[in-house]
């Protein structure tokens, strides 16, 4: 048995509502399991941290000044590319 965990860009174990993002599957399901959990769910997590991102940027006065320009421009680092399964030995 091989533990699954979605973890984005910094390392960190992705957690969604309603969707496992922590599996345990059997050793010839793990190939298949992790592209489907670097699909779907590692896209919602990234589209949710690209929201966060604008909606600070729109409080720092988005295009207007300086540091909500600075905010904006780091609305594309969130990026499900960059999402990663880790894989434990149960």
């Amino acid at each position: 048995m091989i533990q699954l965990r979605l973890v984005n860009e910094n390392g960190t174990t992705v957690a969604l509502p309603g969707i496992e993002t922590v599996v345990t599957v059997a050793d010839e399901l793990a190939d298949a399991t992790a592209a489907s959990l670097l699909g779907e769910p590692a896209e919602i997590d990234a589209a949710n941290w690209r929201q966060v991102t604008r909606e600070h940027a729109a409080a720092l006065g988005g295009e207007k000044t300086v540091n909500g320009r600075n905010a904006l421009a780091r609305v594309g680092e969130h990026d499900a590319r960059r999402y990663r399964v880790t894989r434990t030995t149960t």
